[in-house]
């Protein structure tokens, strides 16, 4: 009866080791392949040459006749300059808010003012249209009910 011999199983891991050296070189040879062959496509293109104008030469002006008895003429004389328009002086910081006020229906600019600041004052309502006019649209005295009003401090 023959001996057998007892194999670890080392001889197959082996041989499956050396499969996946042998593709993983065949793979990288593909690769590096490739690379050379774009390399030498670039090679091959030739390179655009880079055309460098040069500017046109500029023709010197003509040389006047200067008459003998010509006399030499005075430099031109400059108006002064402008003077500058004044600087805004620095803005003024946004008036504070006293309270915010839903105009109601029948309301009217005088009865708010009123309300507010206890007189009809025109100038009063003026100060309230200022700081509202982006709301209340460009008549003053067309208030709408339902508008929320800023009442800025007296």
């Amino acid at each position: 009866m023959p001996v057998k011999k007892k194999t670890s199983g080392k001889g197959k891991k082996t041989a499956a080791k050396k499969t996946v050296k042998k593709t993983v070189k065949k793979i990288v040879a593909k690769k590096t392949a490739a690379k050379k062959v774009v390399a030498k496509k670039a090679a091959k293109r030739p390179v655009p040459k880079k055309v460098v104008r040069k500017p046109a030469a500029k023709k010197a002006p003509a040389k006047k006749a200067v008459a003998a008895h010509a006399a030499p003429r005075p430099a031109p004389v400059m108006p002064p300059p402008a003077p500058k328009p004044a600087e805004p002086a620095a803005a003024a910081p946004p008036p504070r808010i006293k309270a915010w006020h839903v105009v109601a229906s029948g309301e009217t600019p005088g009865m708010i003012t009123q309300k507010y600041y206890g007189s009809t004052d025109q100038a009063k309502w003026m100060a309230i249209y200022e700081i509202n006019k982006t709301v209340i649209g460009p008549d003053p005295n067309q208030i709408k009910p339902g508008l929320l009003l800023r009442i800025p401090e007296a």
